[in-house]
C-alpha cells in the first residue's frame, strides 16, 4: 500500500486566501484549514455569595425551585438549580425579578459585602 501524500495549495475563492490540504491516492479531498484565533478569556469576576442569596431569597418566599422559576418566568426549575448552585450566573433580567420579589436592591444580590436581610 502507498503512503497518501498531503500537499498544501492556496484557494483564492474569497478575497482573503485559506489553506486546502489535497491528499492524492485514491480518495481525494479537499480540507478547510482555518487559522487559529487567540483564545480570549471571557473569564470575569462573579459574586461569590450570589448562590447562597438567591438560595435564601427562595426559601424566604416559601417557594420551591419550580415555583420560583414560574415567578420569574423561566420554563424549568433546572436553571434555578444551577443559579443556586453556583454553575450558572442568572442574567440581570432575572436578578431584577429575584430582587423585586423580595422589594431589595440588585445591589445587595449581587455585591458580596452587603448582607441580605430579609423581613418577615
Amino acid at each position: 500500500m502507498t503512503k497518501a501524500r498531503t500537499t498544501t495549495i492556496r484557494a483564492r475563492r474569497r478575497s482573503t486566501p485559506e489553506l486546502v490540504r489535497v491528499r492524492t491516492n485514491d480518495v481525494r479531498s479537499l480540507v478547510r484549514v482555518r487559522a487559529k484565533r487567540k483564545a480570549k478569556s471571557r473569564k470575569r469576576p462573579t459574586p461569590e455569595a450570589l448562590p447562597e442569596k438567591l438560595r435564601l431569597v427562595r426559601e424566604h418566599l416559601g417557594l420551591s425551585q419550580s415555583e420560583i422559576a414560574r415567578e420569574l418566568g423561566l420554563e424549568n426549575r433546572a436553571s434555578i438549580s444551577g443559579y443556586e448552585r453556583g454553575e450558572r450566573e442568572p442574567p440581570l433580567p432575572i436578578l431584577l425579578k429575584y430582587a423585586r420579589l423580595v422589594r431589595i436592591s440588585t445591589d445587595v444580590l449581587i455585591d458580596d459585602d452587603a448582607k441580605l436581610s430579609l423581613r418577615r
